[in-house]
């Protein structure tokens, strides 16, 4: 895997921060965002996480990339090496976007290339931006929030590059993370009301609804009976799975599993993973570790399986309501489905099973008692 960088500069406002918050976020941008580390660190996120996800154990050449994300190398002598593809991997820009409210975002160019022509057989720009933080927070604490914020960034693209790339590759369409363009008026005005695998229990009396403007009803933490309670989920898969075009090839599928993941919700910083199991079988699972009490948290689960010998997965799930709000460097959807959302929300909206980060506001949830 070839890597390459060309980071932005830091564009965000400096109003909001304190001369010395402001000296301290810059030390840090300066440190982490120089131009090789950010592609450098991004790469070996990927190749982790397609090692552990996937099964694919990719090779690393640093000094065989592009000297910039307009430049196609020539990759044939890795071709008399043996490799028939490379994965490229450039961050093009880091920074902040906003006012008084700041939100960080990183964008990478991924291209699949065949090393023997340098034929291009997949190209995807992803988009990391957290939530909107007070300027001040950014700078507090030897830059804390931003230290998190960016390992928070190398993991979600690094799974949305291996989910696009090689897990998701058999799905239909609606189990993928959909681009920009495939995701239109019907997708926002119908459909399910998750992205991957649905929420099962514990149970809920208020549902996430596009009509829900002020963001009041989806907002709630159902309260579970105990601090390790039992969270369930949909199997895969499901029957509209089966009656897709990809139904012939899911029915050869085996080896299904889940993997489940339980997140603290925090205020002021993005949720801390508390909790993980891998290769669950079963539809549900009750915690082996008792949580805090009174406390929120956040989850999601996935399922992976065997297709002809190899890996493949659905994308973690979460609610698809309500819909991210587009600003800084996520764009809206297509003009139609914007016209809707301009409607009944005021703002363009996007679909976030299109994004690449799952939304704070749109994780699974519960409170503990």
């Amino acid at each position: 895997m070839p890597v390459a960088a060309a980071v932005g500069a830091y564009a965000g406002s400096r109003a909001s921060l304190s001369e010395e918050d402001a000296a301290a976020l810059e030390a840090h941008i300066q440190q982490h965002l120089t131009t090789m580390q950010v592609s450098a660190a991004l790469s070996r996120a990927i190749l982790e996480t397609a090692d552990k996800d996937a099964g694919q154990r990719l090779p690393l050449f640093g000094e065989a990339g592009p000297a910039s994300p307009d430049v196609t190398p020539d990759y044939r002598a890795l071709a008399q090496q043996g490799v028939g593809s490379v994965l490229e991997v450039v961050a093009t820009e880091a920074g902040f976007t906003g006012g008084s409210q700041l939100s960080f975002h990183l964008v990478a160019k991924v291209r699949l290339l065949h090393t023997r022509d340098g034929s291009l057989a997949y190209e995807r720009e992803f988009v990391y931006q957290s939530d909107e933080y007070e300027g001040r927070l950014w700078g507090e604490n030897k830059a804390s929030l931003f230290q998190a914020e960016l390992q928070r960034a190398f993991a979600s693209l690094a799974e949305s590059v291996v989910d696009q790339v090689f897990l998701l590759s058999t799905l239909p369409l609606h189990s993928r993370a959909k681009t920009r363009g495939d995701a239109g008026l019907m997708d926002l005005l119908g459909g399910r009301d998750a992205c991957g695998l649905s929420w099962v229990s514990p149970e809920r009396k208020l549902h996430p609804s596009i009509f829900d403007t002020g963001h009041r009803n989806w907002n709630r933490f159902p309260v579970v009976e105990s601090l390790q309670p039992t969270l369930a989920w949909e199997a895969f898969p499901r029957d509209e799975d089966k009656e897709s075009d990809a139904g012939p090839t899911l029915s050869g599928i085996n080896n299904i599993r889940y993997d489940l993941r339980v997140w603290e919700a925090a205020t002021n910083s993005p949720p801390r993973l508390v909790y993980e199991r891998r290769d669950l079988t079963a539809t549900s699972h009750t915690l082996e570790q008792p949580l805090s009490p009174t406390s929120r948290y956040f989850w999601s689960v996935r399922a992976r399986f065997n297709l002809s010998g190899k890996e493949h997965g659905t994308k973690w799930g979460y609610f698809r309501l309500p819909y991210y709000e587009s600003h800084g460097k996520i764009k809206p959807e297509s003009w139609a489905a914007m016209a809707v959302g301009v409607v009944t929300a005021g703002v363009a909206p996007r679909d976030p099973c299109t994004l690449d980060f799952i939304p704070t506001s749109n994780y699974y949830r519960f409170q503990t008692p």
